[in-house]
């Protein structure tokens, strides 16, 4: 199975939708950064470990244009080659893609655990990501909500 690596937003999002265990069905282990669990702040369940990245200058660069988290999760996945990565933000998100990482947010984790039958998405549960702070735009919403 390969390596997936997840930013502080999507840990945060789903332990707020009680869904943080759909990582663990999903993908067994989750790696995160050490920057990445300060930022979530809470005790990780054993299948999330910390990984830190070993080189330092590709996060140095990282760190000029993106937050600690974000940088660091993203030097991680340059160095695990054929990983995958979970990002919401947008400019980490065209970062991580023009640097060609296989890149997924927490939208595509819910909607890759519905269509394997692990959760639900229905109007409720995209309403409480809306409460929770996360933009969705209405056509974006309605795709959601239709693709699953």
């Amino acid at each position: 199975m390969k390596v997936v690596i997840a930013d502080a937003s999507c840990l945060i999002l789903l332990t707020n939708l009680d869904q943080l265990d759909t990582l663990e069905k999903l993908y067994g282990e989750v790696w995160i950064t050490g920057t990445v669990s300060a930022e979530y702040g809470l005790a990780l369940p054993s299948f999330i470990t910390i990984h830190d990245p070993t080189e330092s200058s590709s996060l140095t660069k990282l760190l000029t244009t993106l937050d600690a988290g974000e940088a660091s999760s993203i030097a991680l996945a340059l160095e695990n080659q054929g990983c995958r990565i979970i990002i919401d933000e947008k400019k980490g998100r065209r970062i991580a893609l023009t640097l060609g990482l296989d890149l997924t947010g927490t939208l595509g984790v819910l909607a890759e655990a519905a269509k394997l039958g692990f959760i639900k998405i229905d109007a409720a549960l995209v309403d409480r990501l809306k409460t929770l702070g996360f933009r969705l735009s209405d056509e974006l919403r309605e795709e959601f909500l239709s693709g699953s």
